[in-house]
C-alpha cells in the first residue's frame, strides 16, 4: 500500500516572516554582545540616581537587663561608661521616661515591645533591639 505524499509539500511557501532562520556561530556571538553605553552617557545615569540619606551611626548603647515592676517595664541600658534606666508610665525615681535626655546626644523615644528608640541630636533614630534578652 502506497502513502500518499501531503499536499503541503507540494505547495509554494507563502511570502512572510521566516520563523526558524537558519542561524551560524557568527550571528549568535553577534546577538549575544554587550550594549556598552557611549562614555559620555556615564555622567547623567550617575546624576540621575537619588542618594541615599545617609545612615545613622550605631547607638553606643546596648541592652543589659530588664524587669517589671508594678506591672511596668523597665530597661537597663549600659553605655558611654554609664547606664540607664527606661520605662514608660513607671514611678520609679531614677527611671527616664520617653523625650529624656541620655548622655547629652541621645533623647530617649520610646519603649516598644521588641526595641528601644533613641534620637540622636540630628533627629536620625536609633533602634536598640530588645532580642539578646531572650536568651
Amino acid at each position: 500500500m502506497a502513502c500518499a505524499a501531503p499536499a503541503l509539500a507540494q505547495e509554494p511557501q507563502a511570502e512572510g516572516v521566516n520563523l526558524f532562520p537558519i542561524q551560524s556561530w557568527t550571528s549568535l556571538r553577534e546577538e549575544a554582545k554587550p550594549v556598552v553605553p557611549p562614555p559620555d552617557a556615564a555622567p547623567e545615569l550617575a546624576a540621575s540616581l537619588p542618594s541615599a540619606p545617609p545612615e545613622a551611626a550605631p547607638a553606643p548603647f546596648s541592652v543589659v537587663g530588664e524587669w517589671r515592676q508594678d506591672g511596668q517595664r523597665v530597661l537597663v541600658l549600659e553605655g558611654q561608661g554609664r547606664s540607664f534606666l527606661l520605662c514608660s508610665g513607671c514611678r520609679m525615681p531614677k527611671a527616664l521616661q520617653p523625650g529624656a535626655r541620655l548622655a547629652e546626644q541621645y533623647t530617649f523615644k520610646a519603649l516598644e515591645a521588641e526595641r528601644a528608640l533613641l534620637l540622636d541630636a540630628a533627629g536620625r533614630e536609633h533602634s536598640i533591639p530588645l532580642h539578646p534578652l531572650a536568651n
